[in-house]
This record gives structure tokens, C-alpha cells and sequence, in this order.
């Protein structure tokens, strides 16, 4: 067995966080919840699955950023 470079780990880390976050979106943006905030409400004007998608989003986009910055640190 080789070993590895010292950022591999921490790269592979990185990594799977990511993946995670990618699957996390998948799951939040997939029919069964959005079928939960398809109502005929609003909150400010906004259609509620408009306002979930949006919120969705900027969270995912947030952690994301979060967790790259963290990592170049």
C-alpha cells in the first residue's frame, strides 16, 4: 500500500461533504416536498413554492460556499 499525500485525506473529505450536499438538494427539490409547498398560499406576495425553491437554493449555494472556503483555509 501506498501511502497517500498529506491533503488527500482532507480532499476526500471535502469531497463527500459536498456529494452530501448535492444529495441533500436532490432530496429537498424532489416531488414529495415540493408537492408539501404547492399551495394556493403566499407570504408577501410570493407563492409558497416559489419562496421554498428560493430558500432551497440560497441555502444550498451558503453551505457549499461555506464548506469550500473552510476548506482552502
Amino acid at each position: 500500500m501506498s501511502p497517500l499525500p498529506p491533503g488527500e485525506p482532507a480532499e476526500q473529505r471535502r469531497g463527500q461533504r459536498l456529494l452530501f450536499v448535492a444529495v441533500l438538494f436532490g432530496v429537498l427539490l424532489n416531488f414529495p416536498l415540493l408537492a408539501v409547498f404547492d399551495r394556493d398560499g403566499r407570504v408577501g406576495g410570493v407563492p409558497v413554492l416559489y419562496l421554498y425553491v428560493l430558500l432551497v437554493w440560497v441555502l444550498v449555494v451558503g453551505l457549499t460556499g461555506y464548506l469550500v472556503r473552510k476548506s482552502n483555509d
